[in-house]
């Protein structure tokens, strides 16, 4: 399935980052240089909302089915 939007993200600060994907609450860590990325598993337009609080990355998906990848790898969300 080709997906026609994937949001990436690339960390340049010096600290390691944290990503929460939304409205499933999952948590990624993203260390400094590492690029995440959102892909929804839809053939549909998918609407994306990103907020920073100062500290996190809240990033509001609307699809049933998201695939995260980090450095081209799948993403393993932690607890």
């Amino acid at each position: 399935m080709n997906s026609p939007n994937i949001l990436k993200f690339k960390n340049s600060f010096s600290r390691e980052l944290k990503v929460i994907l939304e409205p499933w609450a999952e948590e990624y860590s993203v260390k400094p240089g590492s690029t995440l990325e959102i892909v929804p598993n839809s053939e549909s337009s998918q609407e994306i909302e990103i907020e920073y609080d100062g500290e996190d990355i809240i990033i509001y998906g609307w699809s049933d089915d998201m695939s995260v990848m980090s450095d081209g790898k799948q993403a393993i969300p932690f607890e």
